[in-house]
């Protein structure tokens, strides 16, 4: 009776532990969008990062309408990118939040303000190829950051996790 009590309490155990139920199929990716998350996905092999263990809890990556000044959110388990200020033929742009969205929802990145950076809370239209410029090293700082997830929490604000706004008009600031 102890012996059995003790296997059932350690099944229990791992079970809570193992709550990924996506890990061998991964999430649904819009077929418009599969050629950028192929991206992310090919870099994050490229670095060893195991791309099924950080993406389990995502059910899906769509395009959707989103509220007017988002180029996309990551909700708990799923990605939407704003089907209206965002096509299949925006490559980089695609790229460019599909990479963000992930960052919050696979890696658990908060918005980084400090300087230009894929995590950046907005997004300035008019800025968007300064971006592609430095690409190449915005992508190396991005999957530098990660780190290998023990346990985690996901980011939530109100029913998000995290999204990227568009910004039409440069914003001054002052510190």
């Amino acid at each position: 009776m102890k012996i059995k009590s003790i296997i059932i309490l350690c099944i229990a155990s791992l079970l809570a532990c193992c709550t990924c139920t996506n890990v061998s199929k991964g999430p649904y990716v819009d077929p418009d969008l599969k050629y950028v998350y192929n991206d992310w996905k090919d870099e994050c092999d490229r670095l060893k990062i195991k791309v099924k263990h950080n993406t389990c809890d995502l059910d899906s990556i769509i395009f959707g309408e989103l509220e007017k000044g988002y180029w996309g959110k990551c909700y708990k388990d799923k990605i939407v990118i704003n089907n209206s200020v965002a096509a299949p033929s925006d490559t980089f742009l695609l790229k460019l939040i599909m990479y963000h969205e992930l960052g919050h929802c696979a890696f658990d990145y908060k918005h980084d303000d400090n300087g230009l950076d894929i995590m950046n809370s907005i997004l300035p239209a008019g800025k968007i190829i300064v971006y592609k410029l430095f690409w190449g090293i915005l992508k190396e700082n991005y999957f530098s950051r990660y780190e290998v997830p023990k346990t985690r929490t996901k980011l939530k604000y109100g029913n998000s996790c995290g999204e990227i706004h568009i910004q039409n008009e440069p914003q001054m600031s002052y510190k």
